[in-house]
């Protein structure tokens, strides 16, 4: 199955992010001959991981969690949170990461009726330019 023969609305995406809450910039600009000054943080901030997964219409589901996502948080994320949300027909689309790629994921997807396709490595195909 290719993604262009499902409906738009029956796709959704699911990806993770993440920031530091330090948010420290490690370089600055100033004039020729001037030094940059500012102040930054004596401590690094916490990692914050963001998961959402978006539809045409909303966001079904969405958590953000302390330090890095693995593969138990995201199976959690997607049986607990997303699996709730999902319809038939419904077409999860994710990137094909090694904490995507648990056999539980597949099933709870598959059983709601919906389907599940991963996107094939990264390819300068996929770009406009």
């Amino acid at each position: 199955m290719k993604i262009r023969d499902i409906r738009v609305e029956d796709l959704i995406f699911i990806d993770e992010s993440g920031v530091n809450l330090a948010l420290l910039r490690l370089y600055a600009r100033a004039l020729k001959g001037k030094r940059a000054r500012g102040k930054k943080p004596q401590k690094r901030g916490k990692n914050i991981s963001i998961i959402s997964a978006l539809s045409l219409q909303k966001v079904l589901a969405s958590s953000n969690i302390y330090g890095s996502v693995d593969g138990v948080t995201m199976t959690a994320f997607i049986v607990k949170q997303l699996v709730p949300q999902l319809w038939k027909n419904a077409c999860v689309v994710m990137d094909n990461a090694r904490i995507h790629l648990g056999e539980m994921v597949k099933e709870a997807i598959e059983q709601t009726g919906a389907k599940l396709i991963y996107l094939p490595p990264y390819s300068l195909f996929f770009f406009p330019y």
